[in-house]
């Protein structure tokens, strides 16, 4: 199990001549020193593409169930023990492996207003008649041992795993009790990111494997030589989509609609299962079932020949067609494809090897699992050379090329007038002024144009953005949001029908409100956003290009050299950064909580006597009013959101657009500016300097050509 970890020549290539044309006009440099600005902005021009070439990766997402071996498939195509694997859940954080030349592990932690915030919420809503309405923190010694000392003390009953709350709470505040020494002097010196440069290092070993690290981690991205997986390909390796973490959610779902594939991975000893059929139907509500690979991740040990093996192949294929999904799948080991490297099988211990040496001697199992992996290689080295990388690898050669262009014509018009001896232009010095004074009337009649177009695309832009948020149809965002408000139910039968403290119903309520209604709001909104961007996108792409045409226009009279397309004009690939979080609440609402809460149980109290033959209970009475709450703030927060949005990605939107269109049409006019380069210079020039400065800019000429 083997593969070509070859780059293509282009790349290589690439590379070479962009070194070569940088020291080339280093050389110009010390020749020509009144042209320094435009030569040093022309190799910053070569530093930017080669960067980017070299940095360029697609994200591929490995997905599945817990246990079904994702983790040591990453393994296996990096070619090292880089990711945690095993039984029980050990993917908890987003993770990241792309290409480099030397290991480092970037790791990000939660900021400490999250981590205090899920440390409070899931504190109060196992502890609540214990803890009243106090304000908790992680960090502080105080509220860490008043909480190690419940945790201590609790028992778990019954009745404390409906609907999913309090399990999921005890076990992440075990977690963060736990893990909070461990982090504390990261946070105490504001370390939230830093780089492990050693993959052997115990710090490294402690965050990708330890449990309780893993509420703290925010993401971590992985850069290291890998050995099966194609250059341009980068993975992922998420946390389940049903993680408990909120801040986690939407990343989730953000990475998965910017992956242009996701590996499912399915373990052949049992097949699919529940888990497997939940997730399937999650991504095909997601619209991301065409992105979808399938792994079938052959169990060697437990399936005792190949017809059995071929079996349960074929099971899973015919489960998997009736499900809708007919893409091809790939069955072969992700175990047996990482042991068979012989970096990892030198490191083996003698009980692997012997698991490894029994596969092999099974040669009919084997062969259907080398079979498989070479089909699934193929197939990732077929995505490597996708459409993307190669629209990047296109406009970064057009780039190159432009530079070299300009390059030769600054050679060829200083050697023309060379040859004239200073006595023969091919513009008089008067035509020459003349001509440079248009060009810098275009320059300066490009940007006002440009900066006009900005800001028209940036208005309609704002605008779109606020007649999506406030559309009241049927079925649009904002109805769907509301919807999930009314759709809420309070777990009435959790409460106790007695209590000395009135306000546990009110706190109770507004508790699990907190930790469903705003989880399933985000999740609506993230998806929604996403969708929404896409087609703003390219509406916003498409009225730049047709505000660029009067710009094409007054370039063509200047530009002495090919032919301007419109459809060469660049621009950014997708809206960058990410979906702002819609929060349900501000500072000052949650420092007057309680006091709203007083106020609210002193009106539920008020008119309890009046609402008795109605049999509403309290609990009942303040679902409904915390209901109606949330719908009257609403608008409030989508008008927050509209906001965020409109300035965290529009805004610097339009100014990358305004930057790359710029220097686009500033580089072109460079060609003409060249031609009208001032001769004056060579009038002060001896015969011997002339023929000296002739042959070392042939052999720059030579040396660009070759």
């Amino acid at each position: 199990m083997t593969a070509n970890n070859t780059k293509p020549n282009l790349s290589i290539n690439f590379s070479t001549r962009t070194k070569k044309l940088d020291d080339i006009l280093a050389q110009l440099e010390n020749l020509w020193p009144d042209s320094g600005d435009r030569l040093q902005r022309w190799r910053q021009t070569l530093n930017t593409i080669n960067k980017l070439r070299l940095n360029f990766s697609l994200p591929v997402t490995c997905i599945g169930p817990v246990k079904s071996g994702k983790s040591t498939l990453i393994n296996a195509l990096a070619g090292a023990d880089l990711l945690p694997t095993g039984a029980g859940i050990t993917t908890n954080f987003p993770t990241t492996l792309s290409a480099g030349e030397k290991f480092s592990a970037k790791i990000t932690l939660q900021p400490s207003i999250v981590i205090n915030e899920l440390f409070s919420k899931a504190a109060h809503l196992l502890f609540s008649d214990e803890l009243q309405n106090s304000s908790l923190s992680l960090f502080e010694t105080d509220d860490q041992l008043q909480v190690r000392e419940l945790i201590k003390n609790h028992q778990v009953h019954g009745n404390l795993t409906q609907h999913g709350i309090f399990n999921e709470s005890y076990r992440l505040l075990k977690n963060l009790t736990a893990g909070a020494d461990k982090v504390s002097k990261y946070y105490d010196n504001q370390e939230l990111n830093f780089t492990i440069n050693d993959p052997e290092e115990p710090a490294y070993r402690h965050f990708i494997r330890d449990e309780t690290r893993s509420p703290f981690l925010s993401e971590i991205h992985i850069k290291a030589p890998l050995k099966l997986l194609p250059p341009h390909l980068s993975l992922r390796d998420l946390p389940g989509l049903d993680t408990p973490n909120p801040s986690h959610q939407s990343i989730i779902i953000q990475q998965l609609s910017e992956s242009p594939a996701l590996i499912y991975v399915v373990n052949s000893r049992i097949g699919l299962r529940q888990a497997d059929y939940q997730l399937l139907e999650h991504l095909h509500q997601l619209g991301l079932q065409e992105r979808l690979l399938f792994v079938i991740n052959l169990d060697l040990d437990v399936h005792l020949d190949a017809d059995e093996l071929k079996i349960m192949v074929q099971r899973c294929t015919d489960e998997l067609n009736e499900l809708g999904f007919t893409q091809p799948k790939y069955a072969f080991s992700a175990l047996a494809l990482f042991w068979t490297q012989k970096e990892i099988f030198d490191q083996l211990n003698l009980t692997c090897k012997r698991r490894l040496q029994t596969w092999q001697e099974e040669q009919k199992k084997l062969k259907i699992a080398d079979a498989g992996a070479k089909k699934f290689l193929d197939r990732l080295s077929e995505l490597g050379r996708n459409e993307a990388t190669n629209t990047l690898l296109q406009h970064s050669e057009k780039r190159l090329l432009q530079v070299a262009n300009n390059t030769k014509l600054l050679i060829n018009n200083e050697l023309y007038q060379l040859e004239q001896k200073g006595d023969s232009f091919r513009y008089d010095l008067n035509r020459q002024a003349d001509d440079r004074n248009k060009i810098d009337a275009v320059l300066n009649e490009t940007e006002r144009i440009i900066t006009g177009i900005c800001n028209d695309v940036e208005k309609f832009g704002h605008n779109e953005i606020i007649k999506w948020l406030d559309d009241k149809k049927e079925l649009s965002f904002r109805t769907q949001l509301e919807q999930i408000i009314a759709n809420y139910q309070a777990p009435l039968e959790l409460l106790p029908e007695k209590n000395r403290n009135p306000l546990t119903p009110v706190r109770f309520i507004d508790n699990h409100f907190q930790l469903t209604v705003p989880v399933k709001i985000q999740e609506k909104t993230t998806i929604e956003t996403i969708k929404f961007l896409n087609n703003l996108h390219l509406e916003l792409n498409e009225r730049l290009l047709k505000g660029c045409a009067p710009l094409f226009i007054l370039c063509e009279n200047f530009v002495k050299h090919g032919e301007i397309q419109q459809n060469e004009l660049p621009l950014p690939v997708k809206i960058g950064g990410n979906i702002p979080l819609f929060t349900l609440s501000s500072e000052a609402e949650e420092r007057f909580a309680m006091i709203d809460k007083i106020y609210d149980m002193a009106q539920l109290l008020g008119r309890k006597i009046i609402r008795f033959r109605r049999q509403l209970t309290l609990g009942q009475e303040y679902s409904q009013q915390i209901k109606t709450a949330a719908h009257r703030e609403l608008p409030r927060w989508l008008k927050n959101y509209r906001e965020q949005l409109k300035y965290a990605l529009i805004r610097p939107h339009i100014n990358e657009c305004n930057e790359l269109v710029s220097t686009f049409f500033t580089d072109l006019l460079a060609s003409s500016q060249t031609i009208l380069q001032g001769s004056s210079q060579l009038t002060d020039l001896s015969r011997e300097a002339t023929t000296k400065r002739t042959r070392e800019l042939e052999a720059l000429l030579l040396r660009l050509q070759e």
